[in-house]
C-alpha cells in the first residue's frame, strides 16, 4: 500500500490531499476571501484599522512585510496570515491555527523577541511549510514541475482513469451501498466476494474499451482502488461538501438542531443540522456533519457542537437559535445543552423544543389519561400478531395491518386507519378461523376473543374517535418535518390543528359519531325477556335501581369528551408557553397580522444578532409593501407571508437591511429536529451488519455524502476537476 500511496504522490502532486505539495485544507473555508492564492497578498494601505491594548490604539505596520515574505494582511479580518502555512500544511500538522484560519492580531506583541510573528517564524512547522513553499517556486521558475514532468498525454489518461474511480465511488455513496467484499485486489475484482466497489469498476471497464486499454498500462502498485485510496478520495469529497455547505451559510446567522443516537456498535453519534437563509432567499437545512463522543454529559455534547462548528469553519457566534428534542440532557434550564452553549458563548440563544416531539407527547399523554385507550390499541396490537399467524394469513383479504411504535405515534393512525377500512375484513376472518376446526384449539379461542372484542360497539367508537384526532395532527406534524418550515409557520399550524380538535366537542359531533358506530355495528343478541317480579304486583314501580344501557352511551360519552380536553389542555399546556416577546416579534413580520413591521415588537429578535435597528427604515418598508400587496399577489398565489415577501421584494429590501435582516432571522427560526431524524435513517442503510468494522471517520463522511446527495452528484461534473486541483 506504501508503494501505492508514493505513485499518486508522483502522478497526482497538486490534488488535496494526494500529493507532496498540500495547497487545499479542510478549513480553507474559514479563511478570509482576500488572502493571497499564488503569492502573500501583503496589502498596503496608509492606514491600519487599530485595536485597544490597554487602552492604546495598535495597528499592523506594513514594514514588518520586510523580512518576511511569507507574511500577508487581510482587511476583511484586520488579521495577519502565513501564506506557506496555510497552504502546504498538513491536515494533521500541528500549525499554529493562528496564522492558518483565526489570524493574528496581537499587535502589541508582533515584533517582540520570542513572541508574536518572531515566534511563528522560528517554528518547525513553519519552516517545514517554507522549505515545501521556495521548493515549488523553485520548480515553477525551472519549469520542473511534477505536472510537466509526467507526459502530458499520459496525464490525461491517468486523470480519466481516476475519473472513473470517481466516478464508482459516487455511485455507491449516493445508493448508501457498501463498498468492499472478502477479496480486495484489483486482479481479483470479476471473482466471488470482490464487493461492489470492484464489480462496478469491472463493469465499467468492460463497457469502456478506452478506459480498459488505460487500466492495462497502469502499474500494479498504482491501481488506486484499495480501501486506503477509497478514503482518502471520500474525505476530499467531504471536505468538499463542507466548504460548499459554509459557502452556502456565508455571514448569516444560522439555527443549530442537534439530536443523537446509539448504533449498533455502542456509538453515540451525534447529527448536526444548520438552517439558514440562502443566497436564493430560501430557508435551508444541511447536515453539516455526523459526530461522535465517548461522554454523553451535557458539557462534553456541547464542547462538540462549538468544536464541529468551528472546525467546519463556522463562527458560534452566529448561532441565532438552538433546536434540540424534550430531554433534560439537551432543554435543562441550569446544566443542560441549551443553557451551558448560552454560558460559553456570553449571548442569549434562544431554545426550541422540537415540535414533532411535542405532538408525539400529546398523543401519548392523551393515550394513557384512559385506560379504555390503552385497552383498545392493546387490542390493535394483538390483532396485528394475529393477522401474522403464517396459517391465518393466508385467509385474511383485507389491508396488512401497522405495527404499533412506541417512538412514533403515527403508528397508532395508520393502524386505526387500516382497521377501519378492514374491519369486515377482519371479521370474515375471525370468523372463518373460529369456525374451521382444521386450526389448533388456541388459535379458536383467541380469535374467538378478538371477535368479540371487536364487536363491542366501544371498540368502533374508539376508533373511530382516535382516527378523527389523530388525523387533524397529521399534517401539522408532516409538514413540520418539511425543510423550508420556519417557528412562525409552524406555530401556526400547531394552532389550527388544536382549534379543529376543540371544534370536535359539542353534543352534535358526539352523537353524530355515536349514531355512526352504532350503525355500523352488529345488533348483539337479544336477551331473554326480564320477568316481572309477583311480588309487586300491587305495588307502582316508579324506578330500577340498575340501568341498564346497553350501548353504553353515557360512558362512551365521557371518554369521548375526556380525550378531546386531555388533547387541547395538553397542546395549550406545551405549545402556549413560548418566549412572548420573541412570539410577538415573529408575529408582528407577519405580513397579515395588525403589527406588521411594529419596531418596538421587532426590536428583541435583532438585539439577538446585536443588529441595529433604523426606525425610517421600517417605516419605509411597512407603507411600501403595503401598498405593493394590495395591487399585487404571490406568483404562486395564495396569502402574502413572510417567505414569499423576502423572496419576491428582496430587491427593493437591499436598501433597508435592518428590514431584510429581521426577515431573515425570522426564516432562520426552525421548529422541528426532524432532519437529524432522517440522517440516522441514512445511518442505518450504511451501517449494516456487514459494515460494523467501519471506522467512524469513513460512516460520517458516507453518511453526509448520502445525505447531502444533490452536492455530491456535482462530482460527476461540476466538481470532478477540483478533486485534481
Amino acid at each position: 500500500m506504501k508503494s501505492e500511496s508514493a505513485k499518486i504522490s508522483i502522478s497526482w502532486s497538486n490534488s488535496k490531499k494526494i500529493g507532496i505539495g498540500l495547497e487545499r485544507s479542510s478549513s480553507q473555508a474559514a479563511e478570509p476571501g482576500d488572502l493571497g492564492v499564488e503569492e502573500p497578498n501583503q496589502i498596503v494601505l496608509k492606514t491600519f484599522p487599530a485595536r485597544l491594548f490597554s487602552g492604546k490604539k495598535r495597528t499592523f505596520n506594513s514594514a514588518w512585510y520586510g523580512s518576511r515574505r511569507w507574511l500577508e494582511y487581510s482587511i476583511q479580518a484586520d488579521a495577519a496570515f502565513c501564506y506557506p502555512c496555510r497552504k502546504f500544511r498538513a491536515p494533521s500538522s500541528a500549525v499554529d491555527s493562528t496564522f492558518t484560519l483565526s489570524g493574528f492580531c496581537d499587535w502589541k506583541h508582533a515584533v517582540e523577541t520570542g513572541k508574536g510573528l518572531n515566534k511563528h517564524a522560528s517554528s518547525k512547522e513553519h519552516q517545514l511549510c517554507e522549505a515545501m513553499w521556495r521548493d515549488k517556486e523553485r520548480r515553477v521558475q525551472t519549469g520542473t514541475e511534477i505536472a510537466t514532468l509526467v507526459n502530458t498525454e499520459q496525464l490525461q489518461r491517468n486523470r480519466y482513469y481516476l475519473s472513473a474511480i470517481i466516478d464508482a465511488i459516487e455511485f455507491l455513496t449516493v445508493n448508501q451501498l457498501p463498498f468492499r467484499g472478502d477479496n480486495d485486489g484489483f486482479d481479483s475484482m470479476s471473482g466471488d466476494g470482490c464487493g461492489l466497489f470492484l464489480s462496478l469498476f469491472e463493469y465499467t471497464l468492460r463497457k469502456d474499451p478506452a478506459l480498459a486499454r488505460i487500466a492495462q498500462s497502469i502499474p500494479h502498485n498504482a491501481r488506486y482502488t484499495s480501501h486506503d485510496i477509497q478514503n482518502n478520495i471520500i474525505d476530499i469529497m467531504s471536505t468538499m461538501v463542507t466548504e460548499q455547505i459554509v459557502k452556502e451559510v456565508g455571514e448569516s446567522f444560522y439555527t443549530i438542531k442537534v439530536d443523537g443516537t446509539r448504533d449498533s456498535t455502542g456509538t453515540e453519534n451525534i447529527s448536526i443540522v444548520v438552517r439558514f437563509v440562502n443566497d436564493l432567499y430560501e430557508p435551508t437545512e444541511r447536515l453539516l456533519t455526523i459526530s461522535a463522543t465517548d461522554k454523553g454529559d451535557a458539557a462534553t455534547l456541547t464542547d462538540t457542537i462549538i468544536e464541529e462548528l468551528t472546525k467546519a469553519g463556522l463562527s458560534p457566534q452566529k448561532i441565532i437559535s438552538q433546536v434540540y428534542d424534550g430531554a433534560s440532557l439537551m432543554s435543562g434550564k441550569h446544566g443542560g445543552v441549551q443553557k451551558l452553549l448560552q454560558q460559553k458563548l456570553h449571548r442569549d440563544i434562544p431554545y426550541v423544543h422540537c415540535f414533532n416531539h411535542q405532538l408525539h407527547l400529546v398523543v401519548i399523554h392523551a393515550l394513557t389519561t384512559e385506560q379504555a385507550f390503552l385497552d383498545f390499541f392493546t387490542m390493535c396490537n394483538m390483532l396485528y400478531k394475529f393477522c401474522r399467524k403464517p396459517t391465518v394469513s393466508l385467509l385474511y383479504k383485507g389491508q396488512t395491518l401497522k405495527r404499533l411504535l412506541d417512538q412514533r405515534w403515527t403508528g397508532h393512525l395508520g393502524t386505526v386507519s387500516v382497521i377501519l377500512r378492514s374491519f369486515d375484513d377482519l371479521a370474515t376472518l375471525l370468523r372463518e378461523v373460529n369456525s374451521a376446526t382444521a386450526y389448533p384449539k388456541d388459535v379458536r379461542v383467541e380469535a374467538t376473543g378478538l371477535l368479540q372484542a371487536m364487536s363491542e360497539p366501544s371498540f368502533r367508537f374508539i376508533a373511530e374517535m382516535a382516527h378523527k384526532i389523530l388525523s387533524y395532527l397529521a399534517p401539522p406534524n408532516t409538514m413540520l418535518q418539511a425543510e423550508d418550515m420556519d417557528l412562525f409557520t409552524g406555530l401556526q399550524l400547531v394552532n389550527s390543528a388544536c382549534t379543529c380538535v376543540e371544534n370536535l366537542r359539542s353534543e352534535t359531533e358526539f352523537m353524530a359519531l355515536f349514531q355512526c358506530c352504532k350503525d355500523a355495528t352488529e345488533e348483539p343478541a337479544p336477551k331473554r325477556q326480564r320477568t316481572p317480579n309477583t311480588s309487586f304486583a300491587m305495588y307502582v314501580v316508579e324506578e330500577r335501581i340498575k340501568h341498564e344501557d346497553p350501548n353504553n352511551e353515557t360512558e362512551l360519552r365521557r371518554l369521548y369528551f375526556s380525550c378531546i380536553d386531555a388533547v387541547c389542555g395538553e397542546m395549550k399546556e406545551r405549545f402556549g408557553e413560548r418566549n412572548c416577546v420573541l412570539m410577538d416579534a415573529l408575529t408582528s413580520l407577519d405580513p397579515e397580522d395588525s403589527t406588521f413591521l411594529d419596531v418596538s415588537k421587532v426590536k428583541p429578535l435583532l438585539d439577538l444578532s446585536n443588529t441595529a435597528i433604523v426606525e425610517s427604515e421600517y417605516t419605509v418598508a411597512r407603507r411600501f409593501l403595503s401598498e405593493q400587496m394590495k395591487v399585487s399577489s404571490p406568483p404562486d398565489g395564495g396569502k402574502w407571508t413572510m417567505k414569499k415577501v423576502l423572496k419576491h421584494f428582496h430587491k427593493p429590501l437591499e436598501a433597508m437591511p435592518s428590514v431584510m435582516t429581521a426577515l431573515k432571522h425570522a426564516l432562520t427560526f426552525g421548529a422541528s429536529t426532524a432532519l437529524c431524524e432522517n440522517s440516522f435513517s441514512t445511518l442505518k442503510n450504511i451501517l449494516t451488519d456487514h459494515r460494523l468494522s467501519m471506522l467512524h471517520r469513513r460512516k460520517a463522511n458516507l453518511i453526509k455524502l448520502a445525505f447531502e446527495k444533490d452536492l455530491t452528484k456535482k462530482f460527476r461534473e461540476e466538481w470532478k476537476d477540483n478533486v485534481f486541483l
